[in-house]
């Protein structure tokens, strides 16, 4: 039975039991007696206290706490990477992408908070001094996805924590043991209490709670659009910040001057990695229409090598998604599709075994009125439609209320200068470029406010302060 993480201690839920099934197996593997709505409030006041002290203790000690979490996450490498495998149904490979997130995060904002600087500004008195100060904010809340368990709570924590701040992590019910575990790591090593506060249980309670307490300056979010605008709302009982992370659509503009086998194999280690399930996958796949069939009969031929599968699988495999409802919701997506006038080419059933899988699918002759096209997919559905003109491309990739992640292929740089200027995303990557831990993650339009990873996000945690000094 997993257990709440309060004020440095492993504690026992006072509220509903919550049974974690393997999206693979349709096994329980694991058991929370989630928190209620006083142990919400506990946590918040833990992080309140503690707040006085960790804000005041030296940069240097705050790193070394977290260098000291992260060395104990190490020796436990093997155990959290079996259990975010079998919450969220990830492959052995991607779940170790996910524990390893944690563990750079860690790393990284120990090491950037010691290069967090004020300023002193040139004064127009011959008399004043002016001075920038910056300090941390106070008490955080994150509420994290669950398609990345550790690496989503890593951007939540770490900058919080390194930043001087304390807060309370709120993991997604789906996938809560391998957060909660870390609770049992920080005990372990007598992490300071009331810094870091682990806190599962149902939204209707303790997401609440959380939200519309006066306590936390900060709300931080890695979830959907209406998500957000329910976080919003409820947290209105005082001025906070927010860092909201709300989805996206991305599209995908491939031009006639690409290797199309690379492409091809880009599009599928997109689509099949963790079933697709991440917020800035490719969604929209616009193909210039002289390679257009050449490209779709390139996909089709490569995911027949796809086979569905679980944990240490042999061969080019890809896992379930998270659950039927899910599952079911993908089928939809796909059957409104074809309803439309899509063609469906591969795959687009579910497998009739334990397990929420569904077969990786590729819809060609999609158009931009489909669910496919305005929904964020969220899943291994390829849809790609044709286009003439990098102009088209730029106006249909702008054609949604999200604007998070946006992808290019194509070496004519004019073309590729276009697209990065033009197409509204906080994210732009060219020819398979992707980002890392220390780059800006951040949405435009409905896909959010703030940004995760990187030293922009870590600022987010510091109130300005202007000292003027009269001598």
């Amino acid at each position: 039975m997993y257990r709440q993480y309060i004020n440095g201690k492993c504690v026992d839920g006072k509220g509903v039991v919550n049974k974690v099934y393997d999206p693979a197996t349709d096994e329980i593997v694991g058991e929370v007696v989630c928190a209620n709505a006083e142990q919400a409030n506990e946590a918040l006041s833990a992080a309140q206290k503690a707040f006085e002290t960790w804000s005041e203790t030296p940069v240097n000690e705050r790193a070394r706490w977290m260098f000291k979490l992260r060395d104990e996450c190490i020796k436990e490498r093997d155990k959290l990477i079996e259990l975010v495998s079998k919450e969220s149904g990830r492959t052995y490979a991607f779940a170790c992408m996910d524990v390893d997130w944690w563990l750079t995060s860690l790393w990284y904002y120990a090491e950037e908070a010691k290069r967090i600087n004020g300023e002193i500004l040139t004064s127009p008195f011959s008399d004043t001094r002016f001075l920038v100060a910056r300090q941390p904010i106070g008490v955080t809340v994150g509420h994290v996805a669950w398609n990345y368990p550790l690496g989503n709570a890593s951007v939540k924590a770490c900058p919080a924590i390194a930043s001087g701040c304390t807060c309370v992590i709120k993991p997604s019910s789906e996938t809560p043991l391998a957060t909660l575990y870390l609770g049992e790591i920080a005990e372990r090593i007598g992490f300071p209490k009331g810094v870091l506060n682990i806190v599962s249980g149902p939204a209707g309670e303790v997401a609440k709670t959380l939200n519309e307490s006066q306590i936390p300056r900060m709300i931080s979010l890695i979830g959907s659009y209406e998500t957000g605008l329910k976080i919003l709302k409820q947290s209105a009982t005082s001025v906070k910040k927010y860092s909201l992370e709300l989805g996206g659509n991305a599209p995908v503009v491939v031009m006639p001057d690409v290797d199309i086998n690379e492409v091809a194999n880009s599009i599928i280690a997109k689509k099949i990695g963790f079933a697709g399930q991440t917020c800035v996958n490719y969604n929209r796949i616009y193909v210039q229409r002289s390679i257009y069939p050449e490209l779709c009969k390139a996909i089709e031929k490569k995911l027949a090598f796809v086979k569905l599968g679980k944990w240490k699988d042999e061969g080019q495999v890809m896992g379930p998604v998270i659950n039927k409802e899910a599952r079911e919701r993908l089928l939809g997506l796909i059957d409104d599709a074809v309803k439309n006038g899509a063609k469906l080419v591969f795959g687009g059933k579910a497998k009739e075994s334990k397990g929420c899988f569904i077969e990786p699918t590729l819809l060609v002759d999609v158009n931009d009125n489909m669910r496919v096209s305005k929904e964020e997919i969220f899943g291994p559905i390829i849809p790609v439609q044709p286009f003439d003109t990098i102009e088209e491309a730029i106006e249909k990739s702008n054609d949604t209320v999200f604007g998070l992640s946006a992808y290019f292929y194509g070496h004519d740089a004019r073309d590729i200068s276009a697209f990065a200027k033009n197409v509204n995303a906080g994210e732009i990557f060219i020819n398979g470029a992707g980002g890392s831990e220390f780059t800006p993650h951040a949405g435009m339009k409905q896909s959010g406010i703030g940004c995760d990873k990187s030293k922009w996000s870590l600022e987010e945690y510091y109130d300005l302060k202007l000292i003027s000094i009269k001598a």
